[in-house]
């Protein structure tokens, strides 16, 4: 089992963070066995105390991730998928999300500017143009 360190917390009225409160569901994509019995996928439950748990969960393997369903107070639910890694202890934020359907890690996004091209405009020395790549 890989002990994996959840913290979560938002923002305040006064501009410090606030432990969240809520809970998180953690679900294996898949039935797997280990030796000779068989895991099905069932989900657990962790409740934040402070904005704070620690699971333990089992590392993921071929054909298989977690599913983790964020039930926070004030805000729309979450679902993500994840590998765990054999070795821990780990951070929740560390864990490498996937893709549900491939289970292929997921791309990690560039930055919002990289998205838009910035070109010297040709009729205007010292201007220049920005727009979608």
């Amino acid at each position: 089992m890989t002990l994996v360190h959840v913290a979560l917390s938002g923002p305040s009225a006064d501009g410090a963070l606030a432990p969240s409160r809520g809970m998180l569901q953690f679900t294996p994509t898949d039935r797997r066995t280990v030796g000779d019995v068989t895991v099905l996928p069932s989900p657990f439950h962790a409740t934040l105390v402070a904005g704070v748990v620690d699971v333990d969960l089992a590392p993921t393997g071929p054909g298989w991730a977690w599913r983790i369903d964020e039930y926070i107070a004030g805000i729309p639910g979450r679902t993500i998928y994840v590998n765990v890694p054999a070795t821990g202890p780990v951070n929740y934020a560390d864990l490498v999300q996937v893709d549900p359907a491939t289970l292929a890690p997921e791309a990690t996004p560039g930055p919002a500017w990289a998205a838009f091209a910035v070109t010297p405009d040709p009729s205007t020395p010292g201007f220049y143009l920005i727009g979608n790549s």
